[in-house]
């Protein structure tokens, strides 16, 4: 791999993208090149987390406050040879429609036609989520199997009337059938210069070594984790977990292989998702028993009896098997995924209180 390539990273302030930003400096070769929207605060947190790679010139910055700015991504995508594409905007309560579902086709669509002027750009690697091919209706449907061709069949009325998951799913299948419809229309590879990997993964758990971590509830895997556990501390909400999971490491490890053209096929879709089903309540059992440090942190709420495979044989089936392909089935499991979460929360609560005290 050539020292000079670049990766043009969005997102990297976010849990998944921040996790890729390690990855790419500790197995590749590749310089990267980071998008953030408040750089003023963000690029001294990023020199001091990675003071090397920045003095080297391996990490780079790009300022765009507003990733909706036409032509934004332009510049920097002139002379990278690949983007990953993490961020999305998650919106607001007060209008999903200007805060979530248009402004995550506005920046989709400039990060492609920025890809489509460069010159260098041979790749677009996206972020999606699993539940652009699942909707609300047949996640507990087990006679239904979902696979690379699936859609979420979510309307833009549902969208419209929330709850925020509705209109989250709408805005991402959303942005993706017109990715593929406006590649089309540019010819394709041919017309564009470049293809797209478009990375589906489920609920994401795990560490969160971004800079500026600081938990708290959210609509993501690691921050319902944080609420079921930390803030309500009930059986309902650890049993309304969404119970289809990949560990961010298996996840950026997926993005970071993506960067491979001779090794992942492109103008693909590949589902992510590890075979176990997430039973947050054995989680949190076995981990009161092995960590007594955090034991009067976590609730005591028994164990599930139905536990992950009883909640497998009643939820959709999901088809695997050609990213399994590309990308093996070695991902890690809930418990080792999920221990990581509630490790750097104890570990965060601890450095905060010791820094308070000082």
């Amino acid at each position: 791999m050539v020292q000079e390539e670049t990766v043009l990273l969005t997102g990297a302030t976010g849990n998944v993208g921040g996790v890729i930003l390690e990855h790419l400096f500790q197995t590749t070769n590749y310089n990267v090149n980071i998008v953030l929207r408040n750089a003023p605060k963000q690029i001294p947190l990023f020199r001091a987390r990675y003071a090397s790679e920045a003095s080297t010139g391996r990490l780079t910055f790009t300022s765009i406050p507003d990733m909706t700015t036409p032509g934004a991504f332009d510049a920097a995508a002139a002379y990278a040879s690949a983007i990953i594409h993490c961020a999305t905007p998650v919106g607001s309560d007060t209008d999903w429609v200007k805060d979530m579902i248009e402004p995550t086709w506005t920046i989709d669509h400039s990060i492609l036609t920025a890809a489509q002027k460069s010159l260098t750009i041979k790749r677009v690697i996206i972020c999606g989520t699993l539940l652009q091919t699942l909707g609300p209706y047949n996640l507990f449907d087990p006679a239904t199997t979902i696979t690379d061709t699936s859609y979420n069949s979510t309307t833009f009325e549902e969208a419209k009337a929330g709850p925020w998951r509705n209109a989250y799913m709408f805005s991402k299948t959303n942005a993706e059938r017109k990715t593929w419809a406006w590649y089309e229309d540019q010819g394709g590879q041919e017309g564009t210069g470049f293809d797209i990997v478009m990375l589906l993964p489920p609920m994401i758990t795990g560490r969160s070594p971004q800079v500026g971590f600081q938990p708290g509830p959210g609509p993501g895997g690691i921050g319902r984790v944080y609420h079921a556990l930390f803030e309500s501390k009930t059986a309902e909400d650890m049993d309304a977990m969404f119970p289809i999971f990949l560990d961010t490491d298996d996840v950026a490890r997926a993005h970071v292989l993506a960067l491979e053209r001779e090794k992942v096929p492109g103008n693909q879709r590949y589902l992510l998702a590890s075979p176990e089903m997430v039973d947050l309540r054995s989680v949190v059992a076995r981990m009161r028993k092995e960590y007594a440090e955090v034991r009067h942190r976590l609730p005591d709420v028994g164990i599930d009896e139905e536990g992950s495979k009883g909640r497998k044989a009643k939820l959709v089936k999901v088809d695997t098997s050609k990213s399994e392909v590309v990308f093996g089935r070695d991902w890690e499991s809930a418990y080792n995924s999920i221990k990581e979460t509630v490790l750097d929360v104890v570990r965060w609560e601890q450095e905060t209180e010791s820094a308070r005290v000082e």
